[in-house]
């Protein structure tokens, strides 16, 4: 009979999440990644086209687009392809939710928690977007599982531990509760289990070594997940923080391609040296620990903010947010359990029931999540893995309250519903904070700014105008409109939003205008019309109010294909007066020089420009040639070593690095 109900379950399960990628298949939810999911579709559809996608050391957590390039490999490099095997991973995360029930408590709060799980709306959710939030939670549940069994087989532990490292890879956050982990087993008497550390650290080992070792052959430092820590704890512990993700000031854009290039630049500027993005990382853990040290007072109270935000109900966005999904999806609307619901519930029994044995390590998971948020900020996303285990608590406490009710035991009954009203108001308490969070102008704000990268304008102007109906005085809504309307030829249109954007429509139609003109001009570039490219990028930086630094680099590049190196150099002066740190501009000279045959100072702008950018890796290529041309071959093997081996994006480059190596003796 139980056997049958959970049959019923995980097909009821199954349908609800087919009826919802359903009803999202053709929005733009589903069609349009941004941000973390642009960033993890490219990634991911890169590696399936046969390149590695990232070049540098990650920064990113690399699982879930190694996860994504083999699925794309196999039935093609489209989002939907991703979604549904969420539909998979969702459906099997309602059988492990069961066990994990099971387990900890009985077959009925296994049931129990089943169906709750088959029916909490964020899990939906965030099985249709690209995210790594599923591939986690199945991983972390597995995980649970595997330590909560009795049987403490050496497989069984080096699995464990595998695991552990697996999920670290999506996101490292696991990390501090396998910390936790050996610290327990190592110091509470009852549990002292040294062979069990040993085992779990080399199913750890087996994941994370790799990794380590990877980053240390790319960037020359063993970093063993990514090099996102220091910012992320910055952005989260910093004067200016409110609990959440905080984008810092200096980001020209909160996508991860950009945010950590910038990070590391303007730790760059502020310490007037090159940094690596490990060395940027250890500079903004730093700032982030000075923060705490000089100003106590704001950080307690940071804290606290972060405790509210962790177990109140909102969905704290970092991506496209859950309030919009709700907009695009009936099905979605229709889902009835959610955190405000389940989290009073799971809460209360987790109060009741805390002294059961043998559960101390799912303790110990739900305080490693809320300390990693205390650590970093809150977000949906981070909070959504302490879910698999609130669930069994809200499935026990449930049972017990139907063994309460058969046995008329009305005290009881009270006190257990007074327990879940006491941790519902706070839960639920509204706040103007929380309120602006649940808003879903940023999320269509951002789709149509993805929807411009893609030149899909009159899609934009739809998304934009979304936003602005919900804030008429969004100063970068109205801007970005704007900009779909020239797009689209609707100058009036266009002049109208930029005057509500508080800008004034003449000069920036003007610049819109040049902006084109040397679009053409990079598609004349890219058709091989080189004489007509140069020419229609002079014509454009004549037009242009405030011409950009990338087309004076542009136009040397096409004078240096063109051979005429006196043209190229003037290019560059120009571009050296906007931005002078530059290292395009070096990279440049040297070329240039280089095509004189001046070999040495070729060279040395080349390292001048390997120095001011690590990863400039076609600088380090061309100063392995000069090294050549000089007769050099030893300090040709030096500079080329670290390329050896990495799958860059770039054939081209790919292959000069596989010849300079055969020149050098690899």
């Amino acid at each position: 009979m139980k056997k049958n109900i959970l049959i019923i379950i995980l097909l009821a399960g199954a349908l609800v999440r087919i009826f919802y990628l359903a009803s999202i298949w053709n929005t733009p939810l589903a069609n349009v990644p941004i941000i973390d999911s642009e960033y993890y579709h490219t990634w991911a559809a890169a590696m399936a086209s046969g390149v590695s996608g990232v070049e540098g050391v990650f920064f990113m957590s690399p699982l879930y687009p190694y996860f994504l390039s083999l699925l794309y490999n196999l039935f093609g490099a489209v989002p939907h392809v991703a979604l549904i095997s969420h539909l998979i991973i969702g459906v099997l995360l309602i059988f492990l939710v069961y066990l994990l029930g099971r387990r900890m408590f009985s077959e009925n709060a296994g049931l129990i928690s089943a169906f709750l799980c088959a029916f909490y709306m964020p899990f939906i959710y965030y099985e249709g977007m690209i995210l790594s939030a599923t591939l986690i939670l199945a991983i972390n549940a597995l995980v649970l599982l595997l330590l909560l069994n009795p049987n403490k087989a050496v497989w069984r532990e080096i699995a464990t531990g595998f695991l552990i490292g697996l999920s670290a890879m999506a996101r490292p956050n696991i990390l501090l509760f396998a910390l936790l982990l050996i610290l327990f087993y190592l110091l509470y008497p009852a549990k002292r289990d040294l062979r069990r550390v040993l085992l779990l650290s080399v199913g750890i080992a087996i994941i994370l070594i790799p990794i380590g070792y990877r980053n240390h052959r790319i960037g020359g430092e063993w970093i063993w997940t990514t090099t996102g820590v220091g910012m992320n704890f910055y952005a989260g512990n910093n004067p200016s923080a409110e609990g959440i993700y905080w984008e810092a000031p200096f980001l020209h854009s909160a996508e991860p391609q950009y945010e950590n290039e910038d990070y590391r630049m303007q730790a760059s500027l502020n310490t007037g040296r090159e940094m690596t993005v490990n060395e940027a990382s250890k500079y903004w853990l730093t700032r982030g620990i000075s923060y705490i040290y000089n100003q106590p007072g704001s950080y307690l109270r940071l804290l606290l903010k972060k405790s509210f935000l962790f177990f109140h109900n909102t969905e704290i966005p970092n991506n496209l947010s859950i309030y919009a999904a709700l907009e695009f999806s009936s099905v979605l609307r229709l889902i009835p359990f959610t955190f405000a619901l389940i989290a009073p519930i799971a809460f209360a029994g987790w109060l009741f029931f805390r002294r059961k044995s043998g559960i101390e390590i799912v303790h110990l998971y739900g305080l490693s999540y809320f300390t990693a948020t205390l650590f970093f900020f809150a977000a949906s996303e981070y909070r959504l893995p302490i879910v698999i285990v609130l669930l069994p608590f809200a499935g026990k406490l449930l049972t017990q309250l139907v063994s309460y009710l058969k046995n008329t035991e009305w005290a009881a009954i009270l006190r257990t519903v007074l327990y879940v009203v006491v941790f519902a108001i706070p839960i639920n308490m509204p706040t103007g904070f929380t309120k602006n969070l649940q808003s879903s102008r940023m999320d269509y704000y951002n789709l149509g700014s993805v929807l411009e990268k893609q030149m899909r304008f009159e899609e934009a102007s739809e998304m934009l105008q979304r936003s602005l109906l919900i804030d008429p005085s969004f100063i970068e809504a109205h801007r970005a409109l704007g900009d779909s309307y020239h797009a689209l030829g609707m100058r009036q249109e266009a002049a109208r939003e930029f005057s509500l954007a508080g800008v004034d429509p003449k000069p920036e139609l003007l610049l819109l205008d040049a902006e084109e003109q040397i679009f053409e001009a990079h598609s004349k570039a890219m058709m091989g019309d080189l004489t007509g490219a140069l020419k229609a990028y002079g014509e454009a930086v004549a037009a242009h109010p405030d011409p950009p630094a990338y087309a004076y680099y542009n136009m040397a590049y096409l004078a240096l294909q063109l051979g005429d190196t006196l043209r190229a150099m003037d290019e560059i002066n120009i571009a050296a007066e906007i931005e002078p740190d530059e290292p395009q501009i070096e990279y440049l000279i040297g070329w240039i020089n280089e095509c004189r045959n001046m070999w040495k100072e070729a060279n040395d702008h080349y390292l001048f420009a390997l120095q001011k950018r690590p990863n400039f890796h076609k600088a380090r290529i061309q100063s392995a040639r000069m090294y050549i041309r000089m007769g050099n071959a030893e300090k040709a093997a030096v500079m080329i070593e670290p390329l050896i081996g990495v799958q860059l994006d770039n054939e081209e480059m790919y292959n000069e690095v596989l010849e300079i190596a055969r020149e050098v003796g690899y």
